[in-house]
């Protein structure tokens, strides 16, 4: 048997071949050139994401702290002002407790001149109507109405002009400076307080 002859093949089917080799490159670099695109896009777009998500979690971060120190800082600002309304009101109860002790002495007795011989005070009366008026011009409401008030209240708040504003009240100078300690340091807590909240919101 004779040797082989070596296959040859046409021009044709070899350029078909090399046309088609290359396709199948095209194509084969094409896939791998969009891997590779679609792995770089999806790397920065995940790095940016990561670094957009960071700036956030900072800038989240920071707010909370500053909201933290802010309101420690009010809060601390509201301690030292309930804390000097607490001494300021102590203050105040601890004058009228001062002023309490010195009514009998101030209210009983008197001397009529610089080393004179001390007396009892002659007897002070406050009618009925001075008592209502008194009330009236501090702002103490006067009774529901007539039928309804009761003996007390009737006594209280007689009608003007009538002859009940003129009787004896029973109050004495004792009792109106045990009224104005009382009322004063009503008046100078609610000062004090007022004072405190608008010093207060001025610092905020």
């Amino acid at each position: 048997m004779g040797a082989l002859e070596p296959f040859v093949w046409p021009r044709s089917a070899r350029i078909l071949a090399i046309v088609f080799a290359c396709l199948v490159s095209a194509i084969v670099g094409g896939v791998a050139a969009a891997g590779f695109a679609y792995s770089y896009a999806k790397a920065l777009g995940d790095t940016s994401l990561a670094n957009l998500k960071t700036q956030l979690a900072e800038k989240a971060t920071a707010a909370a702290n500053e909201s933290r120190v802010l309101l420690m800082q009010q809060v601390t600002r509201a301690n030292e002002t309930e804390a000097l309304l607490n001494a300021t009101i102590a203050q105040h109860a601890e004058e009228k407790r001062q002023l309490q002790e010195r009514i009998p002495h101030v209210s009983t007795q008197y001397i009529s001149a610089p080393g004179a011989a001390v007396k009892p005070v002659p007897r002070c009366v406050f009618t009925a109507g001075w008592v209502r008026d008194f009330n009236a011009a501090l702002g103490v409401p006067a009774p529901r109405t007539a039928a309804a008030a009761s003996a007390a209240e009737k006594a209280a708040w007689p009608a003007a002009g009538s002859d009940a504003e003129l009787l004896e009240s029973g109050v004495t100078p004792s009792d109106i400076l045990a009224h104005a300690q009382d009322y004063g340091l009503w008046a100078r807590s609610n000062l004090a307080q007022l004072n405190g909240l608008l010093d207060l919101q001025e610092k905020d």
